[in-house]
């Protein structure tokens, strides 16, 4: 059947999809069975896809590690403001790793996990972010608690100061800068992020060097283009361990280099990311370049978000009606992007689309619609892919968006007022039981005019 649909369009299902019966499944869950069962829009989230994503990079960077012989660890944190949710990062923090958070209020959610036995003690805290007073306040309660390593990643001199002013004198704190990467040739001007080399090293003498209770460890940096193959890429992890070198001399307590996030998940049905390759060269690059300067590698710290929870999550779509245009055929969905997938607008984000079902019959090219009356509300939205394929027929068709898991809830405001009233989609939760068997719950279902309305004030 794989042959079947290829020949009609040339695409690779992921791995976890299959077709059977002319129809799309997922692990095998037959996904128009259950469209027809729970209503669309509908997304639901594979949570044993969380575990597998963790486990997958960390083997990739523990492998690296062995065959080059380097001599530092590698600790994997997740980024919680890809997805919030409890029933997402419950799942991660099985895997036994770090949390990173870059808000005041994430200090409260960290708190609730802490007595719901879900973080436990000893679990690696990383406060990236602009910190505003209540968010300073927030991490030094969460360091007064001593439940959890928490390591505040400096972003600005004054932040330096407030810990310094407000440790007290039975508490040690370790913390971490953030480099402004601005001070590179190749990058924006612009960056308003951290702290530039030298007045890291101003910072370190005046306010660190002499301080018995606050030790710098680590050195994070974060290249907003993301991790890829590219020269710019390269360039900038290359300066920033020539830098951490540089500083590992003035201060030998710094032990940690956190290299960020942006390791890319599928985004397209025709892909691929040599994620081994990847990350073999990241260690290579930084094992050479300490010999270089005779300084020992660094422990490594990654923080990934969107390629933990991305790949976890699908949404699909019913076709409301197939309109035919002057020169292209309009598919219209029962949803909205700029509601459902924000994305796909804003930042004019792929995702692997496959119809769900009716793959017997041939393809044709299609622009999906969505349901408000703004042009942007379209898909695709980027200039290089301009249609979806799908199947030429008049049955009732639906269609799946996968790897949506990253962001999309959070951007257009979970449980709030969506753009032109579209309500938000029921939200099903799959994970495997003791037995192994799938469980299937459902986390909210499809937001009702009363509560719209309610919200508005007019309930």
């Amino acid at each position: 059947m794989k042959e079947k649909l290829l020949i009609h369009q040339e695409v690779n299902l992921p791995n976890a999809f299959d077709i059977k019966d002319f129809k799309l499944f997922y692990r095998d869950i037959d996904l128009f069975r259950l469209s027809k069962k729970q209503g669309t829009p509908l997304r639901f989230t594979y949570l044993p896809s969380i575990l597998e994503k963790i486990d997958e990079m960390k083997s990739h960077f523990n492998k690296a590690i062995r065959t080059t012989s380097y001599q530092g660890t590698y600790t994997y944190y997740y980024c919680t403001k890809s997805s919030h949710f409890q029933h997402i990062i419950k799942k991660a923090l099985q895997a036994d790793i770090g949390i990173e958070i870059s808000s005041a209020y994430d200090i409260d959610l960290i708190q609730s996990l802490i007595e719901d036995g879900y973080v436990k003690k000893g679990t690696k805290i990383i406060c990236n972010g602009y910190k505003t007073s209540d968010y300073q306040r927030g991490i030094m309660s969460l360091i007064k608690q001593n439940h959890c390593a928490v390591t505040p990643m400096v972003d600005s001199p004054s932040e330096l100061i407030y810990y310094c002013n407000n440790i007290n004198s039975n508490t040690s704190l370790n913390v971490g800068i953030r480099v402004n990467l601005s001070f590179l040739s190749a990058y924006p001007k612009e960056s308003r992020f951290g702290i530039s080399p030298e007045d890291i090293i101003t910072c370190y003498q005046r306010d660190i060097k002499h301080n018995q209770q606050i030790t710098l460890t680590t050195l994070h940096f974060f290249n907003e283009n993301g991790l890829s193959s590219d020269d710019q890429y390269w360039d900038v992890l290359e300066a920033i361990v020539r830098f951490y070198c540089q500083l590992k001399r003035l201060n030998p307590h710094l032990t940690t280099l956190d290299i960020g996030g942006g390791m890319p998940f599928q985004s397209t049905a025709n892909e691929y990311f040599d994620l081994p390759f990847l990350v073999k060269r990241i260690v290579s690059t930084i094992l050479g370049i300490c010999q270089q300067e005779c300084v020992p590698e660094p422990d490594i710290v990654t923080e990934f978000g969107k390629y933990t929870v991305a790949e976890a999550t699908t949404t699909i779509f019913k076709i409301q009606e197939k309109k035919q245009g002057e020169k292209i055929n309009w598919a219209i969905i029962d949803g909205s992007f700029i509601t459902h997938l924000p994305d796909t607008w804003a930042i004019q984000q792929e995702y692997p689309v496959f119809a769900v079902n009716n793959l017997q019959e041939e393809n044709s090219p299609f622009i999906l619609g969505g349901l408000t009356c703004d042009s942007a509300d379209v898909y695709p939205n980027v200039k290089e892919h301009k249609t979806v394929m799908l199947p030429h027929s008049d049955q009732e068709q639906f269609v799946a968006f996968m790897h949506t898991g990253a962001y999309q809830e959070a951007l257009s405001g979970f449980g709030g007022v969506n753009h032109c009233l579209i309500p938000s989609p029921k939200h099903i939760i799959i994970d495997k039981g003791d037995s192994d068997e799938l469980e299937f719950t459902t986390f909210s279902e499809k937001q009702t005019s009363d509560q719209l309305l309610k919200i508005l004030g007019y309930r």
